[in-house]
């Protein structure tokens, strides 16, 4: 009764997330269809009485970087166009003003990763009709599994865990995880801002602060997400097994 009961609240839980996932996905793309519009600008701050809110567009950037082998602590104005990020094996980084790398493990390079806030003029934009495009996208997938869950919870609570029910909500999960695995990096790759036809520009000698994004695709799909849908599907086969066993202690009863 117990479990039946905590299987009743977790999908409720999971009923009211995906409601919330939903209504963020429909807000998602009504404020990007008035930013493409020329109605709003980006960042857009969203007052509902108490409440308030805030809807921005991003890119994905990254900085790269060799990490300096040895460097002059009193230069300024080094020329060196590397990391000044040093190990060293014991607590003390020593007096010396020209420091080395001198540990058993030497850092070589390093890439810092993060997003980028876009602010935008108003009208059409194909970088930010991308963008809002992949943002719903993604929470309407999200929404989708929320929504799976709390009907294969539901059967679960009614005592129908190896059910037919809860065989298609498990392969309807399973399916949209190998989905998002495949779709993400290709939305990641096709949506970029190099394949709309954006370009940017790096000048100086410190390190550069470029676009990123995935490892390309089809070679940024994530095989570690794509093996966890495949082991969903599995398992909802075991599920039909099971509902076909206890369709047969039925029959017998």
């Amino acid at each position: 009764m117990m479990i039946r009961r905590a299987f009743r609240i977790g999908g409720w839980v999971a009923l009211v997330a995906g409601a919330l996932m939903a209504a963020a996905a429909v807000t998602t793309a009504v404020i990007g269809v008035l930013a493409l519009t020329g109605k709003v600008t980006y960042p857009v701050e969203i007052d509902v009485g108490p409440f308030s809110a805030r809807s921005a567009v991003s890119m994905p950037v990254g900085l790269g970087a060799d990490v300096c082998q040895t460097a002059d602590i009193t230069a300024q104005n080094s020329s060196r166009d590397c990391f000044r990020f040093f190990v060293h094996e014991d607590a003390e980084s020593g007096q010396e003003v020209l420091r080395r790398q001198d540990a058993d493990v030497r850092p070589t390079h390093a890439t810092l990763r993060g997003e980028v806030e876009l602010a935008t003029t108003g009208g059409w934009s194909p970088l930010v009709a991308a963008t809002v495009a992949r943002s719903v996208i993604g929470l309407a997938v999200l929404s989708g599994l929320l929504l799976l869950l709390w009907r294969l919870l539901a059967a679960a609570a009614a005592g129908e865990a190896f059910s037919d029910r809860a065989v298609r909500h498990l392969r309807g999960i399973g399916g949209l995880v190998i989905a998002v695995s495949v779709l993400e990096p290709a939305l990641d790759h096709f949506a970029s801002a190099g394949q709309l036809g954006y370009s940017w520009e790096a000048f100086g000698i410190a390190p550069h602060l470029l676009p990123g994004g995935s490892a390309g695709y089809p070679g940024g799909v994530n095989l570690g997400q794509l093996a966890l849908g495949g082991l969903i599907l599995l398992v909802a086969e075991i599920f039909r097994h099971g509902a076909a066993i206890e369709a047969e202690r039925r029959l017998t009863v």
